[in-house]
């Protein structure tokens, strides 16, 4: 009988792919809507019936999702429902039946701790190492899934994306370090703000493969 855990490791070819699928669903926004959480991917789901992996505000995010995982073997599908009464908004829905559905998951919880560990790692890399060469990768897909789930924002000259936890909120600042670009956290009611200056997001979007976003105008004194 074949005891070995399923996916217990990603092979390193597609854990770039895993772990940005991971940061996607990890930074999916509970904040601004009543009702929402984010799904339970890193464990086994409660109701098995349920074939939502994760919902997004943004189209695109739940495009990408979709996209990444269909790349892995697991063929997924997308939906979009609007709810809300006068306020009207939509909900993009990435779909995925079983038992396509619980191996995704496992995959991307394998892929989020394997590539944590290796963003968050200290050993002293050379430049040409292949293990920095896959931290620069990992450190790619991690803002890449930020600026598109994260609800990516200028505000007051800082280049802004909202995640749920410190995990997430962690790996974006070493992330932005491993990318050469310092990032902070700023705690928010119910999310954490991980922040860039203006100066140094158009490096950080060109390294994640992001369209560069228009700066906004700088303010000026109003005249006596």
């Amino acid at each position: 009988m074949n005891t070995s855990p399923v996916r217990a490791v990603v092979l390193a070819d597609a854990l770039p792919t895993a772990f940005e699928s991971a940061c996607l669903v990890q930074c999916t926004d509970i904040t601004r809507l009543p009702g929402r959480r984010r799904p339970e991917w890193q464990a086994a789901p409660a109701d098995p019936t349920t074939t939502a992996l994760a919902e997004f505000d943004e189209k695109d995010a739940a495009g990408r999702l979709a996209s990444l995982l269909t790349d892995l073997g697991y063929p997924a599908g997308r939906e979009v429902r609007t709810g809300g009464g006068r306020r009207r908004y939509d909900v993009y829905r990435v779909l995925l039946a079983e038992p396509q559905r619980l191996a995704a998951i496992r995959t991307m919880a394998t892929a989020w701790r394997q590539g944590r560990l290796a963003l968050l790692g200290t050993d002293p890399l050379g430049s040409s190492s292949p293990r920095n060469g896959q931290r620069v990768t990992l450190a790619r897909a991690a803002w890449r899934a930020a600026l598109l789930a994260g609800g990516r924002r200028f505000r007051a000259d800082l280049l802004c994306v909202r995640v749920g936890d410190h995990d997430m909120a962690a790996v974006l600042v070493r992330a932005a370090r491993v990318l050469g670009v310092t990032a902070a956290v700023t705690k928010r009611p119910g999310c954490l703000l991980v922040t860039v200056s203006a100066a140094a997001a158009p490096r950080l979007l060109a390294a994640a493969g992001r369209p560069p976003l228009r700066l906004p105008a700088p303010a000026t004194a109003a005249r006596a």
